[in-house]
């Protein structure tokens, strides 16, 4: 694992560490916990507990809690809690609860029991003053969306999502999403500037 920036870890025997600049950890490594302002790569990593303020790129990631502020580009997750403010481009999740915000990114497959992806839109004030500070660069992009393959999920409520299929027992469908096909045993809720293809009722859970 390579890290460049500020870290603070336990490792599996419980003992504290602190990283300042570059490091580097031995790959397979396991952690109790670990908190990152900068950037990390690994190729796999078992952490209960990983916050990160940054970006990360990696292969495989196995935890309880994950916690993301930047951008988080992993092959496979396996966690019990994913919380993630930024873009994510990942291949697999599995959680039991997921919590995005955010409007960018791809994930191939999300299996979980609970999922919401959200935005939390700039105010015109918001948005000058990000403008000013940061030269201009601040746009926004309405109508951008993270692109997803496959959901299955007891509840999902997305917003500003591309998805192909969507398996669940409960849907609420928020505003600037398009869904292609969406199985649902319970309630079901589309916003009006959504659009879904195909809603197929099942009898039972997915």
């Amino acid at each position: 694992m390579q890290i460049e920036g500020e870290a603070v870890y336990t490792d599996a025997a419980g003992k504290r560490h602190s990283i300042e600049g570059i490091a580097a950890l031995p790959d397979n490594i396991s952690l109790q916990k670990l908190k990152i302002s900068g950037s990390f790569s690994f190729d796999e990593l078992s952490c209960d507990n990983l916050k990160l303020e940054g970006e990360c790129v990696g292969k495989s990631i196995v935890g309880k809690k994950i916690s993301v502020e930047g951008t988080f580009e992993v092959n496979s997750v396996q966690v019990e809690t994913f919380k993630l403010s930024g873009s994510a481009d990942i291949e697999k999740i599995v959680a039991k609860e997921i919590l995005m915000e955010s409007r960018d990114g791809s994930i191939d497959a999300i299996k979980c029991d609970k999922l919401k992806i959200f935005h939390e839109d700039i105010n015109e004030v918001g948005s000058a003053i990000l403008s000013k500070i940061f030269g201009g660069r601040i746009s926004h992009h309405n109508n951008s969306r993270v692109h997803i393959k496959t959901i299955d999920t007891e509840t999902i409520h997305l917003e500003n999502c591309a998805v192909e299929i969507i398996k669940c027992k409960n849907a609420f469908i928020g505003s600037n999403c398009a869904v292609e096909k969406l199985f649902v045993a319970g309630k079901c809720k589309i916003a009006d500037n959504s659009t879904v293809g195909e809603t197929i009722r099942t009898q039972s859970e997915p």
